[in-house]
């Protein structure tokens, strides 16, 4: 089971997908979010009741698989697809013990960001918004419980952020996302950070662990002849946070149910299949879209003129309405308040022009040299 998840899931976007976590698979629950600029600027989010669960990802992988058995589900663990075959009918070969080949009707790809088999379907697999992630499992952390911390700079985490997830009173998930070197930066954030360093200073690291973070949206085309692509194959993932289980799961559900109409009316052409496409896009597609504009705008702006951001997102009490409107998956109004309200839209895009003009300057004199 996989260990590369930040194991954050809105409780929200657990209803949305109507799935029930079993206790045993929840190490934590946040109310809220701080938000550290590079000059160590802050602002909280919070609310009264718990907002997200930090969970145990192995064991609840383990929870889904149990209950996909009792519903008939032939699982096949410890398998690799290692080939696949398109044509009217579509084979795949399973490396187990032994090769095995399985034909089917439809193809549900869940692969991941590899796209190896979105490729082989004909399909345009994610190219491009995949940097790297790690993180450490920690004891003898001082943490705040029910607050999940974010510190963003150039500095501390090139092209993403670094984070702190509390998983208890006193152990945490602390990690970096980075366009290069992401384990360098992590330590580096944990020994060297102005703020977060002093209450990592103890900590103790007891697992590593990390994998790619998808940032680039969505994929053009996630359906063809008798083949579905969700999740983070499929680019289902925010490009805000790389947070994939709730917009992944929303997507894959449409994928069962599209393919099992289309298996029963005998038609899984390409032509029957949009209608997957159809109605996530139905669902999502704005979603993505301010998302996407949100991470374009986090990516291009100085260090300078994010501090400036943050300090008129504080002195406008923009948090207020963080807490009033927020969802943890669903951020289009949020990023609509934030992008669009006079005074925050003037100071987003002043600091844009300013920060695109230093890298049309940097790039020059790189150049020259």
């Amino acid at each position: 089971m996989p260990e590369h998840c930040a194991g954050l899931i809105s409780i929200s976007g657990l209803r949305r997908l109507n799935i029930d976590i079993p206790k045993e698979c929840i190490l934590n629950k946040v109310k809220g979010a701080t938000f550290y600029s590079p000059s160590g600027a802050f602002f909280s989010v919070s609310r009264k009741k718990p907002q997200a669960y930090v969970i145990n990802r192995p064991l609840l992988d383990q929870y889904f698989a149990s209950m996909a058995q009792k519903e008939n589900v032939s699982l096949f663990p410890r398998s690799k697809v290692v080939a696949l075959k398109m044509g009217e009918r579509k084979t795949l070969k399973v490396s187990h013990e032994k090769e095995s080949l399985f034909d089917t009707k439809v193809i549900i790809d869940a692969e991941g960001a590899r796209g190896k088999f979105v490729r082989e379907a004909g399909l345009i697999p994610i190219s491009g918004g995949v940097i790297p992630g790690i993180q450490f499992e920690a004891n003898n952390v001082q943490v705040n419980p029910d607050q999940v911390e974010m510190f963003f700079g150039n500095k501390v985490a090139p092209g993403f952020f670094a984070w702190i997830i509390p998983t208890g009173e006193n152990t945490a998930r602390i990690g970096v996302g980075a366009h290069r070197h992401a384990l360098r930066y992590l330590k580096d954030f944990i020994k060297n950070h102005p703020i977060a360093s002093q209450r990592l200073s103890g900590a103790v690291p007891v697992k590593r662990f990390g994998g790619g973070m998808i940032l680039s949206g969505p994929i053009p085309k996630t359906y063809t002849d008798g083949f579905l692509v969700v999740g983070d194959a499929a680019g289902q993932v925010k490009p805000t946070t790389s947070g994939g289980v709730v917009m992944g799961g929303l997507c894959a559900q449409i994928a069962g149910d599209v393919a099992a109409e289309a298996v029963i009316e005998g038609n899984v052409s390409s032509g029957r299949l949009m209608a997957y496409q159809k109605r996530w896009r139905r669902l999502l597609s704005r979603e993505f879209r301010l998302m996407l504009l949100a991470r374009r705008i986090l990516n291009r702006i100085s260090d300078r003129n994010l501090d400036k951001l943050f300090k008129t997102i504080i002195k406008n009490d923009f948090p207020k309405a963080i807490e009033e409107v927020g969802d943890m998956d669903f951020e289009s109004g949020v990023i609509k308040k934030l992008i669009f309200k006079p005074k925050l839209s003037a100071s987003v895009l002043l600091n844009l022009l300013e920060s695109f003009l230093i890298g049309k300057k940097e790039e020059k004199n790189k150049n020259k040299k």
